[in-house]
């Protein structure tokens, strides 16, 4: 199977296609036995996007699920990782994923417009969910090159998503995501008419949780009101419009997108129990280095220095587990 190589401009934005890779098993990549299968010829290219009378549904059929891979262009080993663990994934036969690598827009040599990603951002939304040292109202931080090109790569994902002549949702995924082996396309074929049904505009297959649940929709699924991290997510073309017609994204992408459901400006679900984790803890071995965590530690020496004894830190000791972010991470809600 040869490498695709993708044609998206990562610093103008303008998407214009990605060789693909339909992840198939070979018994089926046969038109003879995909008649078989279907019990009819395939729809030819112009027919595969018909309108559909209800709102994000997807057609019963083994078509592959569109599904995009954020990567790199010098971070091709974690490209060929993903193929790897993605032709590895169980059930493939009843499905199919149709997989493009999609070039990430690198923030420190590509331009990244400002009127599409800020460079700066304040933590007085991020300070509502997140309790960790620092985040208070008022707080002004520059956004790194790494946030802002991480930013920009989904701000263009969305395009491409919403450039769709259909319903018909995408998997998103960066490329450290690491997808259960045995019961991702299980779950993700059982989850996403679920989501449809509920006229939902994106669902997280991984995440950590900033905020309770507001409510069960469906086995399996839970309406968020605010997540972090955009390692995965299945994004319906409508759902691309509204996160679009947000812009600019004022503050990294996945508080944008956190902050955005929790204004129910969209309706974002959750997969429960997660169906992706990522391959290293968010702040460990990132290819997108965080503003907030240099904010952090600063706020964490000042408190070690204006502890007056031993006796006062180990009051604090709950504070010292979240001044270490490599271990603590955000403080999930359970």
């Amino acid at each position: 199977m040869a490498t695709p190589t993708g044609t998206a401009s990562p610093a103008t934005g303008k998407f214009t296609g990605a060789a693909a890779v339909a992840i198939v098993p070979a018994a089926l990549q046969s038109g003879e036995l995909r008649r078989r299968v279907t019990g009819k010829r395939p729809a030819p290219a112009d027919r595969s996007c018909e309108a559909s009378s209800t709102p994000n549904v997807q057609r019963a059929s083994k078509e592959p699920m569109r599904t995009l891979v954020i990567n790199l262009d010098r971070r091709k080993d974690r490209w060929e990782s993903m193929r790897s663990r993605l032709n590895s994934l169980e059930g493939l036969e009843t499905f199919p994923l149709r997989l493009e690598r999609f070039p990430a827009t690198d923030g420190s040599v590509d331009e990244v417009p400002t009127e599409t990603i800020s460079q700066t951002w304040t933590t007085d939304r991020n300070a509502k969910y997140d309790g960790r040292p620092g985040y208070r109202v008022g707080v002004q931080l520059q956004m790194t090159p790494g946030e802002r090109g991480c930013a920009m790569s989904h701000v263009r994902a969305w395009r491409s998503v919403a450039a769709s002549t259909c319903e018909k949702p995408v998997l998103i995924l960066e490329d450290d995501a690491v997808p259960s082996p045995t019961t991702f396309l299980k779950r993700l074929a059982r989850s996403v008419p679920r989501a449809a049904a509920a006229e939902a505009d994106l669902v997280y297959l991984g995440y950590i949780k900033g905020a309770p649940w507001r409510r069960q929709v469906a086995p399996g699924l839970h309406e968020a009101e605010y997540l972090w991290t955009t390692v995965s997510y299945v994004l319906w073309p409508s759902g691309a419009r509204k996160l679009l017609a947000c812009l600019p994204v004022d503050e990294p992408i996945d508080n944008f997108m956190g902050w955005l459901t929790s204004q129910r400006r969209v309706l974002a679900l959750a997969a429960v129990p997660q169906m992706v984790t990522q391959e290293l803890e968010w702040d460990q071995g990132s290819d997108v280095p965080h503003s907030d965590v240099l904010l952090e530690t600063v706020a964490c020496n000042s408190a070690i220095a204006s502890c007056e004894d031993r006796g006062m830190w180990a009051e604090r000791s709950g504070f010292l587990a979240a001044c270490k972010p490599s271990q603590a991470g955000h403080m999930q809600v359970s």
